[in-house]
């Protein structure tokens, strides 16, 4: 599996983790560091 298709896996990841944050009624701290790490996969995955 290439670079690329890795991250974008990653991506999908940390975006569900999100997701269930924020469905959750987790706490807004968790969910907004949960959403820098999508962030910078996804700028990451646009720079490869």
């Amino acid at each position: 599996m290439d670079p690329k298709e890795q991250l974008k896996r990653k991506i999908e990841e940390e975006r569900e983790k999100l997701n269930q944050l924020l469905s959750g009624g987790g706490r807004v701290e968790d969910a907004y560091e949960q959403s820098l790490v999508v962030d910078k996969l996804i700028e990451q995955y646009m720079e490869a």
